[in-house]
């Protein structure tokens, strides 16, 4: 399904929205909305910089994982317009989680608890360096600003297998430890099929 919200067209798959049934029947309905508008919020981040940056032709992908943002002309931006843009997601979830743990600290709130952990989650996840993430792109960025050219393509493959890997065991421990690691698993689940070109 898509829908048009000015110059940026959103598509819903059907695998996010399989996701989304099964959260509200399971009772996980209100943390995954507050991970949706904090997902949101980060691709509107990315989205306001490529649309600055002179790129058309927005579509945000939704799916199971999370969000994607595809955009016409963005193989023209420089590094440095690249980099900024890059971590614009990130850089708006840690600072929403530091304004959020301050409004947790004057009056506690779950909302306001659930969003400090979301929000530090997308953050930091998206950081981390793998190729397809935000974190990737960025080391791929600052390696062409220091280096001069592109990372070589088996430094990606091997950082994507260890921290794929990393994940897939920091998932296993939660659930030994009989903790809820639902996001995180779902999040690795992500990671390891766009590591292998599924999704």
């Amino acid at each position: 399904m898509y829908l048009d919200f000015g110059k940026v067209r959103v598509h819903v798959s059907f695998p996010f929205a399989a996701v989304l049934a099964y959260a509200l029947n399971t009772g996980r309905g209100e943390g995954l909305l507050t991970l949706f508008v904090c997902a949101l919020l980060h691709e509107c981040a990315h989205a306001v910089f490529l649309l600055g940056f002179g790129c058309r032709g927005l579509t945000l992908e939704l799916r199971p994982g999370g969000a994607r943002l595809k955009s016409e002309g963005a193989q023209r931006m420089s590094a440095r317009q690249t980099l900024c843009a890059v971590l614009a997601g990130p850089a708006v979830n840690l600072l929403l989680a530091a304004a959020l743990f301050v409004c947790r600290t004057l009056r506690p709130s779950f909302v306001f608890d659930a969003g400090v952990r979301v929000n530090l989650l997308l953050g930091g996840l998206n950081l981390l360096p793998i190729s397809f993430l935000d974190g990737g792109r960025a080391l791929d960025c600052l390696f062409l600003l220091v280096a001069g050219r592109p990372a070589p393509p088996g430094l990606a493959a091997a950082a994507d297998l260890a921290v794929t890997s990393l994940l897939g065991l920091m998932c296993a421990y939660l659930f030994a430890c009989g903790r809820d690691a639902f996001y995180l698993a779902l999040f690795t689940a992500y990671c390891i099929a766009a590591a292998f070109g599924k999704t």
